[in-house]
């Protein structure tokens, strides 16, 4: 397989190595408690790169399947573990230390841009625009029924991505693929949280029907919210940092 990225999406190596890992946890291969191998062991029997693999071990620890022991290892999670886990104030469990902005930064960002892209979209969709948002959120709600959390989350990012594009600012999508990693690592955050995903979802529905109702007023507002609880399930008071 090559080992490439779109915009904003996980190379064709990083998914599928999520996806064994993930069928490896349900299968009871890695059961709760387990130790993962070394990475370079990890990845030579899997047959892919360390980058690759270190990837995949981010994502499966954002949304609560795996937690890093710092100079321990990475081990399989109890359900609910990461959530319950207190998160550093200001750095969210999930989020490198190494990052190049803070998640509080990167919330301030969403909550002005996507707002505004928001907006701009309810005025400017066209049907079929508006057609693809449905099509995106039926398959979010499909993939909390599965618990398919990473799944989810591809979906969850694919809705921001689209929102930028149909607002037709050339600017804001271009700056959303430049920093996709940045946005990406934000909208992971609040998946360690499983029992509360019916309520992004929610909120995705509110945004959509107030494009539908082009109604860019409450596009914006609802975008707002949304941003806002996000923020607020990872332990960040987005209307005081704003």
């Amino acid at each position: 397989m090559t080992e490439q990225d779109s915009a904003g999406s996980p190379s064709p190596v990083t998914q599928s190595t999520v996806t064994v890992l993930q069928n490896m946890i349900r299968s009871g291969e890695l059961r709760v408690g387990d130790c993962l191998p070394p990475q370079r062991e990890l990845a030579g029997r899997l047959n892919v790169s360390r980058s690759s693999l270190r990837e995949a071990l981010s994502v499966l620890e954002a949304v609560g399947m795996l937690r890093t022991r710092p100079r321990k290892g990475t081990y399989v999670s109890e359900p609910g573990e990461a959530a319950s886990a207190s998160p550093e104030p200001g750095q969210p469990r999930g989020w490198s230390p190494e990052a190049l902005y803070s998640p509080a930064e990167a919330y301030q960002f969403r909550f002005v841009v996507e707002g505004h892209a928001a907006r701009l979209t309810a005025i400017r969709a066209s049907d079929e625009a508006i057609a693809a948002l449905r099509v995106n959120f039926g398959q979010l709600k499909e993939a909390v029924r599965a618990g398919e959390f990473v799944t989810y989350s591809q979906h969850d990012f694919d809705f921001h991505r689209m929102i930028m594009s149909f607002s037709e600012n050339r600017l804001y999508l271009d700056l959303y693929d430049r920093y996709a990693s940045v946005f990406r690592d934000s909208q992971r955050l609040p998946l360690a949280w499983h029992r509360r995903l019916w309520e992004p979802v929610s909120e995705h529905e509110n945004i959509i029907r107030a494009i539908e109702n082009r109604d860019p007023d409450s596009a914006r507002y609802f975008m707002h919210m949304h941003i806002m609880r996000a923020a607020n399930r990872v332990g960040i008071v987005l209307d005081e940092t704003v």
